[in-house]
């Protein structure tokens, strides 16, 4: 036996009994999750007066295994309500039920009240209930990983004990029973990996529940074969008539008659509409809520615009929102008022809807102006940077494609989900993970800012020769922009962006954590962890339209190393830093060694032929002047630059050929005004053409002023032939660093 192999464990003496740490870990958390199933209960209202008598019976569908292989006799004479599924499970020989029902069918309330009634009655050895919405779950992580960071989430089970974390060893050691609901809430390709992972990951004898939609589960099984193979399965049978009118019965006042038509038209027509809907525990719910205050009317239930179940169930969710934020007579009235209430739940489930998800996470607001918010930031202070030191042209180029960039990166990351990863830092709330992305982006902004403000007063140094402290101001003024256009494209940032229009569109309250607060409190939302769920999905697709959930969750499925998880979320201000670093680089570069080149312009004397120039891979302007030049002769051009109040001319540009005349010779002149010529001698029919780049036309720098440009060229063979001489974009290169040197006081090397 080695020495890794052996775990310690220290053990307790409390009240003349031997406890572990794993027992007080155990102990810890079922008291965490015993009040919050408490606080969960009193918040819907669930026992106020009483609950909805559901009633079970073993399914019909050929989902499960035979009772033989359960260890079960006769499962079919088992029968009950909701609140005799506790004592149903724990007589199962091996303690796992699958609870299917219909949509509103009471599976996600019976979850939560087996949870908390196996909680009452549990005793020390017992695996503590834990209820676990498995909407957030994906096959990248394991089950059981999954269920202790979730544990670890809800604040309880967390810590190191005797060196090793706490969920983990109350998961591993099968101290927890697992209660999932909602598998049906997956998207339809997981479900049957799903049903795989927890049949794998619950061993023999631990107990378990799931909830599913019937049909969902039965489809699951029948496509793919798998099925939780020691898991007996129930399903929730439609609240009965006499059973509705009982429970409306016990949630009024005495004397209070609202409610009597409606009860008798029940009794009198089991087969109505009406009855037909309120025998869904969700919609006999939603009717009690609906109906609750005195002033309203249920009669209206009875009118003729209510002929079929789908426009009642619409009409009690349109009912919904405003029975819950009415404020009931000396109670405290709501934050937000119905209306409004019922606007920013609509953008909420309208984000939750274009993602696909049924998690709703604070990273998820986002409006399509933010990518052109970022987009622009990023824009406007490169091309501002560039502009400043390079003129409008370059500036708007810069602004392009530093635009461009920075607002594509930030729409992949968005269309992504990916610039928060959550799974891996699961252990705080919402406002704490948004806390901590602040945080991220800050630094980042920081970062870019020092990175990007050193590298321009770095550079604008080495170049123009200047001491640090004259380009330090202007280099942390960029730097100060980057920083600013990086941190609006950070998770933190888009969020505020996105919040911030929403806003001002009256589309959600500008004490966004307040409203989505009241809303918990209020029974519509829950929170599982960072993110948040419409307590009835039936609500959010009221809201927002019925859609299919994708195969992502607002949290992210990738299981990345801790050292690497720190670095993703800064990945895309990196990638958007790096590229305008390249770009900006580039820039200086070609203006500090070629600088912009502009095309000359012809005046007057030997006027040249303009031809087109055939375009193959990259090409400039595509033009070409040529001459003739018999044996003996000579030609003589004057050309003009454009712009001679522009910066001074570094060189010449353009290739220069002479052919048609093998052995020819041809002297090519330059003079700009009275400064010193420059001439080149043109083999005819040579390989490579002459290269005026290198021809400087003085020592210095010099400024047109208007001077005229005189090119001559003459024949200097004796060849009969013709030759025919050309001048490809015949122009001159210009200072690229002199509108930089004078923004900076820094006198140019232009002879006077």
């Amino acid at each position: 036996m080695t020495a890794e192999s052996v775990v310690q464990t220290q053990i307790h003496i409390s009240g003349g009994e031997a406890t572990t740490e794993t027992d007080r870990a155990a102990r810890e958390l079922h008291q965490t999750v015993l009040v919050r199933l408490r606080d969960e209960i009193a918040r819907l209202r669930l026992e106020h007066p009483g609950r909805i008598p559901v009633r079970w019976s073993p399914t019909g569908r050929p989902v499960r295994s035979p009772d033989g292989a359960l260890g079960l006799e006769d499962s079919a004479a088992s029968t009950g309500v909701v609140d005799e599924v506790p004592a149903y499970l724990r007589s199962l020989p091996r303690r796992q039920l699958v609870v299917l029902g219909g949509p509103g069918a009471g599976k996600s309330v019976l979850a939560l009240l087996l949870a908390k009634e196996l909680l009452r009655g549990r005793r020390p050895d017992d695996p503590v209930p834990v209820l676990l919405s498995l909407s957030s779950w994906r096959p990248t992580l394991g089950l059981r990983e999954w269920m202790a960071r979730r544990i670890r989430e809800l604040g309880a089970g967390g810590g190191r004990r005797d060196g090793r974390d706490a969920a983990a060893v109350l998961v591993g050691e099968n101290r927890v029973m697992p209660v999932l609901d909602g598998l049906d809430e997956l998207p339809p390709m997981l479900h049957a990996r799903a049903v795989e992972a927890i049949d794998a990951a619950v061993c023999e004898g631990m107990p378990l529940l799931v909830t599913c939609r019937g049909d969902d589960y039965e489809r699951t099984v029948r496509e793919s074969g798998r099925y939780l193979t020691r898991a007996a399965v129930v399903e929730l049978a439609p609240v009965e008539i006499p059973d509705a009118i009982a429970y409306l019965e016990e949630s009024k006042v005495v004397g209070d008659r609202r409610w009597d038509e409606v009860f008798a038209a029940l009794r009198g027509r089991p087969g109505s509409a009406l009855a037909d809907a309120l025998s869904s525990p969700l919609l006999l719910y939603l009717a009690r809520t609906a109906y609750q205050a005195g002033r309203t009317d249920p009669g209206e239930l009875l009118g003729e615009r209510f002929g079929t179940r789908e426009e009642i169930e619409s009409h009690l969710l349109e009912r919904y929102l405003p029975a819950v934020y009415t404020a009931a007579p000396g109670a405290c009235a709501p934050r937000y008022g119905a209306d409004r209430a019922r606007r920013y739940l609509t953008t909420v489930a309208h984000q939750m809807r274009r993602d696909g998800t049924f998690d709703f996470a604070w990273w998820q607001v986002h409006s399509p102006v933010t990518g052109l918010v970022v987009a622009a930031a990023f824009g406007c202070t490169y091309g501002w940077f560039v502009h400043l030191l390079f003129g409008a042209r370059p500036g708007l180029y810069s602004a392009v494609v530093t635009g461009a960039v920075g607002g594509a990166v930030h729409l992949v990351v968005r269309e992504r989900l990916a610039q928060v990863y959550v799974t891996e830092d699961v252990l705080r709330g919402p406002r704490a993970v948004l806390r901590q992305y602040a945080a991220i982006g800050l630094l980042s902004a920081l970062a870019v800012a020092l990175a990007m403000g050193a590298a321009v007063s770095g550079w604008l140094s080495r170049e123009l020769g200047a001491r640090p402290g004259a380009v330090l101001g202007f280099g942390a003024l960029v730097g100060g922009a980057a920083g600013i256009a990086t941190l609006l494209g950070s998770a933190w940032g888009s969020y505020q962006v996105s919040r911030t229009w929403f806003c001002l569109t009256g589309r959600l309250p500008w004490r966004f954590w307040a409203f989505l607060d009241e809303a918990h409190e209020r029974g519509v939302l829950r929170q599982t962890g960072a993110v948040h769920q419409f307590r009835h999905l039936k609500v959010q697709e009221q809201l927002a339209g019925r859609g299919e959930p994708s195969a992502r969750s607002a949290y992210s499925g990738r299981a990345v190393a801790s050292v690497r998880k720190i670095l993703l979320p800064v990945l895309p201000s990196a990638a958007q830093a790096v590229v305008a670093l390249v770009w900006l680089g580039a820039t200086g570069y070609v203006h500090a060694t070629e600088g912009p080149m502009d095309l000359l312009r012809f005046r007057s004397g030997d006027r040249p032929a303009l031809e087109a120039v055939p375009c193959e891979g990259v090409c400039s302007t595509g033009r070409i002047w040529e001459w003739r030049l018999p044996r003996g002769e000579s030609r003589q051009t004057v050309l003009h630059v454009p712009e001679p109040d522009g910066p001074a001319v570094t060189r010449w540009h353009g290739l220069m050929r002479a052919t048609r005349c093998p052995g020819a010779t041809v002297e090519m002149t330059l003079r700009m005004g009275s400064h010193p010529p420059v001439s080149r001698t043109v083999p005819g029919n040579a390989r490579k053409p002459v290269d005026l780049s290198a021809a400087e036309p003085a020592p210095d720098p010099v400024r047109p002023n208007g001077e005229p440009v005189v090119l001559t060229i003459r024949r200097t063979d004796h060849k009969r032939c013709e030759v025919s001489f050309t001048w490809e974009d015949a122009g001159v290169h210009r200072d690229g660093m002199e509108l930089t040197r004078n923004r900076f006081g820094i006198p140019p090397r232009v002879r006077p």
